[in-house]
């Protein structure tokens, strides 16, 4: 009897725990559109039912820098539960193959990825910011995807997908405590302010070497964009004045000579004598919304910084502007508020329609250098095929040739894109080389109609959390036949692979055209790990990098894969390919809480020495790793070369409202602090240190203060170029860097002991 009862009891209790999951399921399977519908009532929606979302996008930060290793080696994909196909419409490509909710959203899971690693670091999104702009690409992959007698459907789908990261990806977003600078967005639409450095060859030391003899070769420059009203600051430059002061328009100095100037405009003769370190406004053609600059670096050897951005999102039009550091430090004030030859602007301007959103500068080294700049896109216009479209990104638009206007498209016939291949190319970042162009084609299908029964309902199921199937493809580009011509696009090279998507990004370790050799990171519980690709290869897989340390395998913690990888290639006689790896940890005191309660803002009618002196500190580390860059070294180590751990140190008075004078709150990760700021920020790598010299710089954001910046020793380490900046009494930086050459350390988390101390005559307070 007992037994029985037991028995029953056990069927009770099973049946009492999964009926109501049996129930929820059964009730979502039928109800969850019409549920779906209900809650987001009102999103966006598009005016057009033909325009790709937006593409991730990659950005060079300085002239030696191939390529940045982001998404801290986790891969990029949709991370949907398997189970999310359940709840979606199984549609076919035209070649019968079925296309997944992991597969066929996949663009927008990628930007989404990022978006929650790196968004809030670079661009300030929230994780609402990246919620909504994942929407909006499903709905446009969904438009694309779709017959046009079912588009009905896409609205809804959005809208799941949607509701999917907004209910189970809280955890996922990172705050200031975990999230690190990357750039991705080609169109920040929803950001209010970002900050973004370029490091570029000085722009006049060769045009006046006695006056800069001292100046390194590079500087850095740095474009505040506040609602695209934009600025720039040389922070490394010295205080020379570019223009003497004079009444006389026609007296002009060899900087402004230089730009191509006639006389002195009148903003600078009543500036008087700007300094090469001011801040200037960058007048870029207003009611847009203005992206990150490119840097491209030309075959001559010259520093182009190129914007190209949306003009609306309702269209793919693109004001394309050219520019150059010494125009850009100097004058650029237009005459007329337009994007073309008519603003009287020193900077390069023309409007084109790409038909494309996300377009990418590329040089045409056999052009002449007036025009060897074009504006190039991947579209799907065709609707069938993908196709490549061009225009010069200077020459002046011809009103009476018809069409000057807009790019030109030329189909890339091998590619479909409802075959279940054609559209992943859009997925991953497009590679750009000179005359080149490096796309990954991921399958957006994953299987056809004819598999087993069992394979098509355990895919319906659980789905293929990884895409594995693709096909890299090598796209030469040739010079136009004609002036007016567009490029001429041939497909060089289609390599197939089979290769899971949590290697994404996977990105070149050379500039070098006909080499295929790409770099991913894989991290796991412990620790994170290189990994090389050779696409040259019939069967490209996944090989490991070896790092080397003290004459051993170096082992590197996972949190070396936080902040992104600078892989470089340096321009030399004998080129080396170095590896720069950082990592960053606020030290919090074990003993100190943040007290938000009292001294939190200053009356006005009291002196500022009675708001109370605090303190924060940062363990800030990095490490480079460098070979010989000649592909015979391939399957060679990286060997440590340079190294450092430091400690920086922040103490302001407090003022809570100010993200740069109050410390950093893990209860409130959304509240921005000077040294939350700091470890976030973005690594930059160049000769700006001292005459000659070999820097890694760290953009400091608060006080408008100027970067770290380690400085190579002769032994091999690295220490900061000032150990201190910022006025006693109201806001100071202060540096300190130790060696770094111990395998088991770089192998374990970082560590950090915190400087709490404040000189109380330097610091007075008055309570």
């Amino acid at each position: 009897m007992s037994r029985r009862f037991g028995v029953g009891l056990l069927v009770a209790c099973v049946t009492a725990v999964v009926a109501p999951a049996v129930l929820v399921l059964v009730v979502t399977g039928y109800f969850h559109r019409d549920m779906i519908d209900s809650i987001y009532k009102n999103v966006d929606d598009i005016s057009d039912a033909t325009e790709m979302p937006t593409t991730v996008t990659s950005f060079q930060s300085s002239p030696e820098v191939v390529s940045t290793l982001g998404g801290s080696g986790e891969g990029l994909n949709c991370s949907l539960p398997g189970l999310a196909n359940m709840f979606f419409d199984d549609i076919k490509s035209e070649g019968g193959q079925r296309a997944l909710v992991l597969q066929r959203f996949r663009q927008a899971c990628v930007f989404h990825d990022l978006c929650y690693r790196h968004g809030l670091a670079t661009y300030g999104y929230n994780q609402n910011d990246c919620d909504r702009i994942l929407q909006n690409a499903a709905l446009r992959l969904c438009y694309v995807w779709n017959p046009i007698d079912k588009k009905a459907r896409c609205q809804t789908e959005s809208k799941m997908v949607l509701a999917g990261v907004s209910l189970g990806g809280a955890d996922a977003y990172r705050a200031w405590d975990r999230s690190t600078y990357f750039e991705f967005e080609p169109d920040p639409s929803r950001s209010s302010r970002f900050l973004v450095s370029r490091v570029v060859d000085h722009p006049f030391k060769a045009v006046d070497r006695d006056k800069y003899k001292d100046d390194p070769d590079q500087v850095i420059l740095t474009f505040d964009n506040v609602r695209s009203n934009l600025t720039v600051t040389c922070v490394t430059c010295k205080d020379a004045p570019v223009l003497t002061p004079t009444s006389d328009r026609y007296d002009l100095s060899a900087e402004l000579r230089s730009v191509g100037l006639k006389r002195i405009p009148e903003g600078l003769l009543k500036a008087g004598s700007p300094d090469l370190s001011a801040t200037n406004a960058v007048w870029l053609p207003p009611r847009r919304r203005h992206a990150a600059p490119h840097l491209l670096v030309d075959s001559a050897g010259k520093n182009h910084l190129i914007w190209m951005t949306r003009n609306n999102p309702g269209d793919t039009v693109s004001c394309i502007v050219l520019a150059d550091a010494a125009k850009l430090l100097t004058h650029t004030l237009p005459e007329r508020d337009r994007c073309s030859e008519e603003a009287g602007s020193r900077l390069s301007m023309v409007e084109v329609d790409m038909h494309a959103t996300s377009p990418l500068p590329m040089e045409i080294p056999a052009r002449s250098s007036k025009d060897n700049v074009f504006a190039t896109a991947i579209s799907v216009k065709s609707k069938r095929n993908l196709g490549f479209c061009s225009r010069s990104a200077s020459r002046t638009i011809d009103e009476k040739a018809g069409n000057d206007d807009k790019a030109e498209c030329i189909e890339l016939n091998d590619v479909k894109v409802f075959d279940g291949a054609g559209l992943g190319a859009f997925q991953n970042f497009a590679i750009v080389r000179p005359g080149q162009l490096v796309l990954f084609a991921r399958n957006v299908a994953v299987a056809a109609t004819p598999a087993s029964a069992w394979t098509r309902f355990s895919q319906n199921i659980w789905g293929v959390k990884y895409s594995p199937s693709g096909a890299m493809l090598v796209i030469d580009v040739a010079a136009p036949s004609s002036e007016k011509g567009p490029l001429m696009p041939k497909i060089r090279k289609t390599v197939r692979f089979n290769i899971e998507d949590r290697f994404d990004p996977m990105m070149p370790i050379t500039r070098r055209r006909d080499d295929l050799r790409f770099l991913s990171l894989e991290t796991t519980d412990k620790e994170v790990g290189v990994r090389v690709i050779d696409f040259a290869k019939e069967d490209p897989a996944v090989g490991d990098v070896r790092l080397e340390m003290n004459g051993s395998k170096a082992s590197l913690h996972r949190s070396w894969a936080s902040r992104p990888v600078l892989v470089l290639e340096t321009r030399e006689a004998h080129p080396k390919t170095k590896l720069v790896f950082s990592r960053g940890a606020i030290a919090a005191n074990p003993h100190a809480s943040v007290d938000n309660d009292s001294d939190i803002v200053e009356p006005p009618n009291r002196p500022f020495n009675r708001t109370k002196p605090q303190t924060e500190s940062l363990a800030l580390e990095t490490l480079i790793f460098e070979r010989d860059a000649a592909p015979s070294s391939s399957g060679k180590p990286f060997v440590k070369t340079s190294a450092a751990s430091c400690m920086v140190k922040y103490t302001f008075r407090r003022h809570e409202e100010f993200p740069c004078y109050r410390k950093f709150d893990a209860q409130r990760p959304m509240r921005a602090s000077p040294a939350a700021r700091m470890q976030a920020s973005q690594l930059l790598v160049g000769r700006f240190a001292g005459r000659d010299g070999y820097g890694i710089a760290f953009p400091e954001f608060c006080a408008s203060g100027p970067p770290i910046i380690l400085r190579q020793n002769g032994d091999g380490s690295l220490g900061p170029e000032e150990s201190s900046t910022g006025d006693a009494g109201t806001f100071t930086r202060e540096v300190t860097c130790r060696p770094l050459d111990s395998n088991e350390y770089v192998s374990g988390p970082i560590k950090s002991a915190p400087d709490m101390t404040i000189s109380a005559a330097d610091w007075p307070y008055e309570p």
